[in-house]
């Protein structure tokens, strides 16, 4: 990225979000924080999901089933054809209020851009829509998926769309997600949501936000796990559930975002869901019922081809314990330790 380029994203970034301001010193330290999109490949993919490292690649196979040079009127076509008349999104409006909607309407709304619209919960497992497109690269290492439970509530494959300036306030997402790009560019701030509360950022879901959540670039950029990074048309982001997150739109945006469970990156997400607040996965609800599906996954694997426990990073496990177990600090090792669900899993994993 060129300088000239990097000061025309900051300059437009700043414009939609007052928290980005006072950016022109800071040009250089922007530059080291860039992450770049690379080639896709699963060793790639498995070795940043077991450090809790985002990734972002050009070539990861996902695709519409119906190739034309108008991508834009495809995509349409396939959102109109895709979903009943009476199904209904719930759409952010001008980056504030929400509200339930049509999808005919809420298309009318963002191809006219007289209001600037997001949405990311137009679920369409089960639709016409899911016949549309090839998806299936997104769930093929996700222990999730072999739960219609789990697939239900916390798995929700969506739909993606919003408006150019639309901006999605800090939040963090209790499972490590992916987005894929159709049409259209969106900017990407993370860092680590712990890191980021020690600094005084506030969270959309967790704390009493006004106007915007709290902030501050300087602060950002000192963190040692912050990136920020571009997700264009064909690109596929990963990103650990462990990283809070805002997202400017900067161009009409049309993509399909899950969430996942993967074994490379499972003892961090444990980890975290244990020692820290959750919004969806709790004791008592979820968590036990996704520690079966982990553990029936290990188990089955074990009898499985080489290819098939490589397909699902069973190889990555033993390493990112070890990383748990090096790098953990005394206290919250005790307390794990003495979770039962965390021991159930270190006691069938490290077999």
């Amino acid at each position: 990225m060129t300088r000239q380029d990097l000061e025309k994203l900051w300059a437009f970034a700043s414009y939609v979000d007052p928290t980005l301001r006072g950016w022109e010193p800071a040009t250089s330290l922007l530059h080291r924080k860039y992450l770049r999109a690379q080639r896709y490949t699963r060793r790639h993919l498995f070795s940043r999901m077991m450090r809790g490292q985002p990734s972002l690649f050009i070539d990861f196979p996902v695709r519409l089933k119906q190739q034309a040079h108008d991508k834009r009127a495809v995509l349409l076509n396939a959102i109109k054809s895709g979903f009943s008349s009476h199904a209904l999104a719930s759409v952010q409006i001008n980056s504030s209020r929400c509200t339930k909607m049509g999808v005919g309407d809420l298309l009318k709304r963002w191809e006219r851009g007289r209001s600037v619209v997001g949405v990311t919960d137009l679920h369409f497992r089960k639709t016409r829509f899911e016949k549309l497109i090839d998806a299936s690269a997104l769930s093929d290492f996700n222990v999730l998926c072999a739960d219609p439970h789990l697939i239900e509530n916390l798995e929700m494959m969506t739909l993606v769309i919003s408006s150019k300036r639309n901006l999605t306030d800090t939040h963090t997402d209790d499972c490590d997600g992916s987005n894929h790009c159709f049409l259209g560019e969106k900017l990407w701030l993370c860092w680590d949501r712990m890191e980021g509360r020690a600094k005084g950022f506030e969270d959309l879901d967790r704390d009493k936000v006004k106007d915007f959540a709290r902030f501050d670039l300087v602060s950002f950029l000192s963190l040692p796990s912050s990136r920020w990074f571009i997700v264009k048309e064909n690109e596929t982001l990963f990103l650990p559930g462990s990283l809070s997150h805002k997202v400017i739109t900067l161009e009409d945006y049309v993509g399909v975002g899950s969430f996942h469970v993967a074994l490379p990156g499972y003892v961090r997400a444990l980890r975290r869901w244990i020692l820290y607040d959750t919004l969806d996965v709790q004791p008592g609800n979820l968590l036990e019922r996704i520690n079966r599906a982990v553990i029936a996954r290990i188990r089955k694997l074990e009898k499985a081809s080489t290819p098939k426990r490589e397909s699902w990073g069973l190889s990555y496990l033993g390493p990112s314990i070890e990383r748990f177990l090096k790098f953990e600090r005394r206290r919250e090792l005790n307390q794990l330790l003495a979770n039962p669900i965390f021991s159930r899993f270190l006691e069938v994993a490290t077999k």
